[in-house]
């Protein structure tokens, strides 16, 4: 992690020099990951029509004070399912990521405390697999992209959008839908995509805005 060099001075991550250095972060922070160098994740970007292919969410922030020295995420990272990492992972190499940051606002501390515990209780929960035929048929054909985004279970940005579904009470729920078209709950929690959440007007850009 980087240290603290006298007051005021920091080093940073590799990413930081590029995109500028991360703000504060909060519990329930949205990351947005972009893989450089992978076909695997080209194939998902085509499918789903978004620069971002992997999205993340704070756990718990840096805080010193409290012996707590690195920000964690929690994800849905194929093939293996829900894993808790430092967030540093994705700003060591700029060559293999990109990495931005979404922030649903005015967030009450009830529900970002529902948010953590939903995301700990899953934690260890499987990834749906996907064959790679699969994928390629959905990265070019509409209809086969359908079925293949109807299909996942916990991909990760059905992780991120069923965490603050279930979190929220169910008179505010609609508050967190980051999708526009209106889907059943199960079928939101299937299709939602790194895309729509990243040109939802249910969150705001706080670090590297690039859709």
């Amino acid at each position: 992690m980087p240290k603290a060099v006298g007051p005021e001075k920091y080093l940073a991550f590799p990413l930081e020099k590029i995109r500028g250095i991360l703000p504060e972060l909060r519990e329930a922070d949205i990351v947005f990951v972009h893989h450089h160098r992978s076909f695997i994740r080209y194939l998902l970007r085509k499918i789903m029509h978004s620069y971002w292919d992997h999205v993340a969410l704070v756990l718990f922030t840096k805080d010193v004070a409290k012996g707590q020295y690195y920000n964690q995420i929690i994800e849905a990272s194929y093939p293996r399912g829900i894993e808790i990492h430092k967030l540093e992972k994705y700003l060591r190499d700029p060559s293999r990521y990109d990495v931005a940051i979404k922030r649903v606002p005015n967030l009450d501390a009830s529900t970002r405390r529902r948010v953590t515990a939903f995301m700990l209780m899953n934690v260890d929960a499987p990834y749906y697999k996907a064959s790679l035929i699969g994928m390629i048929l959905a990265a070019f054909s509409k209809k086969f992209s359908l079925a293949f985004l109807a299909q996942q279970r916990f991909c990760s940005s059905g992780f991120v959008q069923k965490s603050f579904y279930e979190a929220a009470n169910w008179d505010e729920r609609e508050k967190f839908i980051f999708r526009n078209d209106h889907l059943s709950p199960l079928e939101l929690e299937d299709l939602t995509t790194p895309a729509d959440i990243a040109n939802s007007d249910k969150t705001v850009w706080v670090y590297n805005k690039k859709i």
